[in-house]
């Protein structure tokens, strides 16, 4: 109860400070402040909630589906959102005046924060520290254990949501600007690597011939094996669909900035492309008027 507490007053926060943010940007007519902004943070509210909140925490226990729903809500679908929504540059224009200071401050390069900061989040290290954290979060013996004790599984759950979020944060490359952004054959190539570690898992899961995790067969002792079996498809499913759909969608819009810098996102025809002379049919040639 102590953890649903503290995310209710953390979601909460988050969506009364940006929404003052957008707010305040969009009286000053920034472009920062766009509707869609808007709803993309809202929606990653809900989906934190959902995973958070009500109902899957009441269900996790229980079902493996609920405990990968939760992944795929706060990894795959809250954590993206912040960022697309350019959620710290909003949430900072929201916050008081001495606040906003105090935090601008701590990442300055200039400051022993903002240095230190630096150091322990570059890209490939964040990459490294959320597929290594994911691989351990999905191992059936951890993962059984972790579920004996609500308050570890919780601490393994934030966990894996934070390196998420530093993950998401390098890819879409909004603030805090710390680093460089990746260059976006780098990100698209991290992604794509990371989409096979998804989906290697998922599939496992998904045709996999007998229950993995020993928490769920326990706790299920009473029903029958195939319905325990069904849960574990079910997850395996959720993960597969879920994560294939979000890394692939990261990856064209990654890609799709390399055509924005190089004028390609726009069709550039060649010049005199539907002249007479080009558009008449072979052996016609003579009827061209010049």
């Amino acid at each position: 109860m102590a953890a649903q507490l503290a995310a209710l007053i953390l979601i909460g926060a988050g969506l009364i400070f940006y929404t003052r943010g957008w707010l305040r940007l969009r009286r000053g007519g920034y472009r920062l402040a766009r509707p869609f902004r808007l709803l993309v943070f809202w929606a990653g509210s809900l989906f934190a909630g959902l995973a958070l909140l009500y109902p899957l925490p009441f269900l996790y226990q229980d079902f493996l589906y609920a405990r990968m729903g939760q992944f795929v809500l706060l990894c795959l679908l809250a954590a993206p959102a912040f960022f697309t929504s350019a959620g710290y540059d909003v949430i900072v224009a929201g916050l008081p005046r001495g606040a906003r200071r105090r935090l601008t401050a701590t990442v300055l390069r200039t400051t022993r924060s903002g240095q230190w900061l630096r150091r322990i989040t570059p890209g490939w290290l964040c990459w490294m520290a959320f597929i290594v954290a994911f691989v351990l979060w999905q191992e059936p013996g951890l993962a059984s254990w972790t579920l004996r004790h609500p308050p570890v599984y919780g601490l393994t759950l934030g966990v894996l949501a934070g390196l998420a979020l530093l993950f998401w944060w390098h890819v879409i490359g909004t603030g805090p600007r710390l680093h460089r952004e990746l260059s976006p054959w780098l990100a698209a190539f991290l992604l794509v690597l990371t989409e096979l570690a998804n989906m290697a898992t998922a599939l496992s899961l998904t045709f996999a011939a007998a229950p993995y995790y020993p928490y769920y067969v326990a706790r299920n002792a009473g029903a029958p094996a195939a319905l325990t079996l069904a849960d574990q498809h079910l997850a395996g499913g959720l993960l597969w669909v879920g994560g294939s759909m979000v890394y692939v969608a990261a990856i064209i819009l990654v890609l799709n900035r390399l055509f924005e810098r190089h004028g390609a996102d726009r069709p550039h025809p060649l010049p005199d492309w539907d002249a007479d002379e080009r558009m008449i049919m072979p052996g016609l040639e003579h009827r061209v008027k010049r």
